[in-house]
């Protein structure tokens, strides 16, 4: 056996052995910098005394993306002509319909209502659950799973009395799309913590403020007569220090640098 030729090796592979070594610590120590870094970046909401849960700030976004879309509203006149419970306002753009069966919206389930809407409302697939009080329980149309939001275009709201539907009126955004335009592909959805965060950073939210939610959705951006250029944004509740309303907050969902809508 050559031992010189052994020895030359050994010491070879031993200096290769720590070189490989050297890298991995330098990569881990390189990792936990920028991990310490963007964390750094991060506001800390609870020295800042804003609250905040979990559940809302922690939402998870990871391959969420989405891109700006039009709509156009539906006309009712045609739909509307030879149904009596039936009535197409406002130019044909609004429907009204009269329930004359019982419909039961005193359980929390809404169940009843839920497959009146199913059986009887145009297009009652694309609406979801908004917001109910003492006289009224209104629907959000969808696109894509994710709300219209705040867009009385795209709306379905009944009224109550004595825990029973009466009536309802209906507003549809139809032949909904992406936008065509070359700078319009879907993105990435940033986090609600960073939306949360542009809040801040823009002073609209202070110590001793309490974001309630965050939820993900489409906000119309341009409003013409009949026609809307709608875009991904986060829709943001806060219960300012010594106030008693709730404020709403829009703030884009795509964009590396996102302006803020003050609703």
């Amino acid at each position: 056996m050559n031992w010189k030729r052994t020895k030359t090796l050994f010491i070879f592979v031993f200096v290769l052995v720590n070189i490989l070594l050297v890298m991995i610590y330098i990569n881990k120590v390189t990792k936990s910098q920028i991990n310490e870094s963007e964390s750094d970046n991060e506001v800390n909401f609870q020295q800042e005394e804003i609250k905040i849960s979990k559940d809302v700030l922690n939402k998870d976004v990871s391959g969420t993306k989405m891109q700006m879309i039009t709509a156009t509203s539906k006309n009712f006149d045609n739909y509307a002509e030879d149904k009596s419970s039936l009535e197409a306002d406002d130019a044909g753009y609004t429907l009204t319909g009269e329930i004359n069966s019982t419909v039961n919206v005193s359980d929390s389930n809404l169940s009843d209502l839920k497959n009146y809407i199913m059986d009887n409302i145009y297009n009652g697939k694309a609406y979801q659950l908004g917001s109910v009080s003492s006289n009224t329980v209104t629907y959000e149309q969808t696109y894509d799973g994710y709300p219209l939001m705040n867009n009385n275009k795209a709306r379905l709201r009944f009224n109550v009395s004595g825990g029973k539907a009466t009536s309802y009126k209906q507003t549809v955004m139809s032949k909904i799309e992406p936008a065509q335009s070359d700078s319009n592909p879907k993105k990435q959805v940033i986090t609600p913590r960073k939306a949360i965060e542009t809040l801040y950073f823009n002073r609209y939210l202070k110590s001793g403020d309490e974001v309630l939610d965050a939820r993900l959705g489409y906000y119309s951006v341009v409003r013409e007569t009949n026609v809307q250029l709608l875009q991904a944004n986060w829709e943001i509740k806060v219960k300012h220090k010594g106030k008693n309303d709730t404020k709403t907050y829009y703030v884009e969902a795509t964009s590396a640098n996102p302006k803020v809508i003050d609703n």
